[in-house]
């Protein structure tokens, strides 16, 4: 059984990700802080809310998680945690870094109503190991009223439409992965990311 660790970052509900985590299989352990030496196989970095209230544990833990990535484990953002993956988000101070993972900034969702919250199909444009098996045209369940809209296109996998605006909700660079939906709260076809992203769990280096 592969053991998960999620981070918690003070926002978001992690009952619902660890619950969602053990049905696809996973043990997972939810940490306030991340000690390197202990056995885990992969890392999710959840959130709804401020980027920056979660910037703050996420900066606390910068190196911990540039050691992860580093070493070839995979991680996971959702949703907020997806955000904290780019190089900044215009909700939080232009000193608040995020991981830079992927490049580009979060920006407010340049339409009439928000926050974008419900159920929305995604547009799978490339071939991606964390939508393994779904179907295109999949719906997912978003709540968020940020999203990465200055992105590299070669990391984005699939979009999604909202109010005529069409942007990325699905990220893929090597050992790093992150959604802007919820697949906790996606039912089967979110059921099936977490799946497909605890078989690329347990090899570390080798992943």
């Amino acid at each position: 059984m592969k053991k998960i660790l999620i981070l918690d970052c003070g926002v978001g509900n992690l009952a619902s990700i660890s619950a969602s985590l053990k049905k696809a299989g996973a043990e997972p352990r939810i940490v306030s802080s991340i000690i390197l030496e202990e056995d885990f196989d992969g890392l999710v970095i959840p959130g709804v809310g401020s980027y920056s209230a979660a910037f703050e544990k996420v900066d606390e833990e910068r190196e911990r998680i540039m050691s992860i990535a580093e070493n070839g484990y995979p991680i996971l953002g959702i949703c907020l945690g997806l955000q904290l993956m780019f190089n900044g988000s215009e909700e939080g101070k232009p000193s608040e870094k995020g991981l830079g993972f992927f490049r580009g900034l979060v920006k407010r969702i340049p339409v009439r109503r928000l926050p974008h919250m419900g159920w929305n199909n995604i547009e799978i444009v490339r071939k991606s190991v964390i939508l393994n098996g779904l179907a295109n045209g999949a719906y997912m369940y978003f709540v968020h009223s940020y999203a990465p809209l200055d992105y590299d296109a070669e990391d984005a996998s699939a979009f999604t439409s909202y109010e005529g605006l069409k942007f990325p909700v699905v990220f893929e660079k090597g050992n790093i992965f992150g959604v802007q939906f919820h697949p906790e709260k996606s039912w089967q076809a979110g059921l099936r990311i977490l799946e497909n992203f605890l078989r690329l769990c347990g090899g570390g280096a080798s992943v």
